[in-house]
């Protein structure tokens, strides 16, 4: 996905919300402005989104000399989630189809984003029905499923912290089909995941863990190294979680399936949903190119 003239503002904005995450110092701030202002101009367009916002938090570190910002957040939304974990596993053990069950909740961690909503103000059983019977706005499910079917190995981009927990449980029913290698960041940025969340939720108990080689929001494929592109390469799917994943490999020529609120106007449109409504999208079946029967 490309970016839009949108994304420009939109990148001063986060610049703004990461300073202010990243210290309680207005000159700071304002010098992180001033470096990302700086910056604007020399961003092309023919990025994603994705890779035109990290110059935000990149600066808001390097500027403010505080190397991760959101440690702490990232820390308490683990917390809370893991919380929850014992009612949604009980969800699980009571449902006919444990895995579509598995993908709403995983979409329900996307839709909730402890990241960006304050966990005490989240009626969270409120959020995790809602989920559980409503269907995708854009549903390829049947492909998904189709997929998993052959598959001799999984790829699964991660997301937030606190919303990994979600995703632990689906990548213990999609473990049913295949292998599943989970991916982290490299690096500290924004609220993703990183090795230590995983640990902390007990995901690595679950699965093998990766990093995508950088401190990347989700994984541009201009910028990743070719040890993870051969990764990518070599798996049978791979399944995106997040805004982040989805600007960033939507282009990417595997089976690969995105699973996502849309957070924004420009990545709605993109998707072909509403504002607010929730994807789990097949780039294949998109595009045409899966088979009909997965299309149905």
């Amino acid at each position: 996905m490309k970016s839009v003239i949108d994304c420009l503002e939109c990148t001063y904005r986060q610049a703004l919300r990461a300073a202010r995450v990243a210290t309680d110092d207005p000159a700071v701030h304002r010098r992180i402005l001033d470096a990302v202002a700086q910056r604007l101009p020399g961003l092309s367009l023919d990025q994603s989104p994705a890779a035109m916002s990290m110059c935000a938090y990149e600066l808001a570190a390097e500027i403010s000399g505080n190397p991760d910002p959101y440690r702490e957040m990232r820390n308490a939304q683990n917390a809370h989630a893991l919380a929850l974990e014992p009612e949604m596993r009980a969800l699980l053990e009571a449902s006919d189809d444990p895995l579509e069950t598995a993908l709403h909740l995983s979409a329900a961690g996307n839709v909730i984003d402890l990241g960006t909503i304050k966990a005490e103000n989240i009626d969270v059983r409120a959020a995790v029905e809602q989920a559980l019977h409503e269907r995708f706005a854009m549903d390829h499910s049947h492909a998904l499923r189709a997929s998993l079917a052959t598959a001799q190995g999984i790829l699964f981009l991660l997301d937030n912290a606190g919303e990994v927990v979600f995703d632990k449980l689906l990548i213990e029913q999609l473990q049913r089909f295949a292998p599943v290698t989970a991916v982290v960041k490299a690096g500290p940025i924004l609220n993703d995941v990183i090795r230590e969340d995983a640990e902390q939720v007990g995901l690595t108990e679950v699965c093998e863990v990766i990093d995508n080689g950088g401190a990347f929001i989700g994984s541009p494929l201009n910028l990743i190294p070719a040890s993870f592109r051969a990764r990518m390469d070599a798996a049978d799917v791979i399944i995106g979680k997040g805004q982040g994943n989805y600007e960033t490999i939507d282009d990417y020529p595997g089976d690969v399936f995105l699973i996502l609120k849309a957070k924004c106007d420009i990545v709605a449109a993109h998707m072909g949903v509403q504002y607010g409504q929730v994807g789990l999208i097949s780039t294949r079946v998109r595009a045409g190119l899966a088979p009909a029967a997965a299309q149905a």
